[in-house]
């Protein structure tokens, strides 16, 4: 099992680390391959300047809408964005603002004692990074999300 934390010390995004890293870091290793390519495809579109490299460019939700008691993270979407199958789940969000804009998605199914995270993919790419599946062991979890809860004192 994988041990999932979902922290909002200092700031009021949720962010997400998974066995002590964070889910962006995760995201931008896995995607980097995609990202190359498709950065030496679009070169002549940005030149002089090389073209974004947009492995992993993705933000994490506020604590507000996202954070304890949301049911977002066990299955039930707070916000639902283009491209999205009914069966996914947005995990990270554009980093401009608009979620929809450029968003990480991923299946969440929640069993009795687990809590498994997979199919990642981006909703305007066809990048489906190698990535997961991640099992979480769902008691675990679940302590994980309360701690989000707005109303506990930092």
């Amino acid at each position: 099992m994988r041990h999932i934390e979902f922290r909002t010390e200092g700031h009021n995004l949720v962010e997400i680390i998974i066995d002590d890293v964070p889910l962006l870091d995760l995201v931008r290793e896995a995607e980097l391959p995609y990202a190359r390519e498709e950065q030496l495809e679009r070169a002549a579109e940005f030149a002089p300047e090389p073209a974004p490299l947009l492995a992993g460019d993705y933000a994490y939700f506020p604590r507000r809408g996202f954070g304890w008691p949301s049911r977002h993270y066990l299955g039930e979407p707070a916000d639902v964005v283009h491209n999205q199958e009914d069966d996914e789940i947005m995990l990270l969000g554009c980093t401009c603002g608009v979620p929809e804009c450029w968003a990480l998605l991923a299946k969440i199914e929640v069993g009795d004692t687990v809590v498994r995270w997979s199919g990642f993919r981006n909703n305007h790419r066809d990048w489906e990074p190698a990535l997961g599946p991640f099992d979480f062991a769902r008691q675990q979890y679940e302590d994980a999300l309360r701690a989000t809860d707005p109303g506990r004192a930092q």
